[in-house]
């Protein structure tokens, strides 16, 4: 019995329709308390703006908290120590949304005046149904290539024996540093490039 494997190959490109933005604010104080407090404060008040602005505070979500020590060298008697100054208290946020220019812009403008390591991710809303497609693809792909090859050899394709899948994450644009608290400074025409997933299906078909 003859058989032949055949790889597929399928891409499925949506334009992005979430748009995810991460911040971190950072306060520091002598005490772990006065720190957490000032740091809890500032976290408060990006809700507010995003209140004034019109969008839904409960979506500004907490991803971390930390508390550490800060530190700095001093040189007494030419000879050069580190001595502890306070505490730092940081707080991570992400704050997701349905993307548009627009609405990135005013969340942006709310989200990252005073915060650091701020970056913009781009996402689609059904990510699985972007894999999906691509397997669909992929597996359509290797159906026409196995019946072109079976036509050529004068056979026709049979069962299938055995598939193998390889599918990749989704692909996106995602900025971070400057680039990201630019989109603040103005009502920018933005396109985002596509979200993208790529898939491949290797199938061993029978030839009768």
């Amino acid at each position: 019995m003859s058989t032949l494997h055949i790889t597929g190959r399928g891409v499925c490109a949506r334009p992005a329709d979430r748009v995810e933005l991460r911040l971190t604010v950072r306060r520091v104080a002598k005490t772990c308390a006065a720190a957490s407090e000032d740091a809890n404060a500032a976290a408060e008040l990006l809700g507010t703006r995003l209140i004034e602005r019109g969008f839904d505070r409960e979506e500004l979500k907490t991803t971390a908290f930390d508390i550490s020590p800060e530190y700095a060298e001093e040189t007494e008697k030419g000879v050069r120590r580190r001595v502890q100054t306070g505490y730092a208290c940081r707080i991570s946020l992400r704050f997701a949304l349905a993307f548009t220019p627009e609405k990135l812009s005013l969340a942006a403008e709310a989200l990252f005046e005073g915060a650091e390591e701020v970056s913009i991710l781009f996402s689609v809303e059904d990510t699985e149904g972007v894999r999906r497609e691509a397997v669909r693809s992929a597996w359509a792909d290797a159906k026409a290539q196995a019946s072109l090859f079976a036509e050529a050899s004068g056979l026709k394709v049979g069962v299938v024996r055995e598939v193998s899948l390889d599918i990749e994450g989704l692909r996106t644009m995602n900025f971070g540093g400057a680039a990201a608290l630019s989109v603040r400074a103005a009502k920018i025409a933005f396109t985002p490039d596509d979200v993208r997933s790529e898939a491949s299906v290797t199938v061993e078909f029978e030839l009768v």
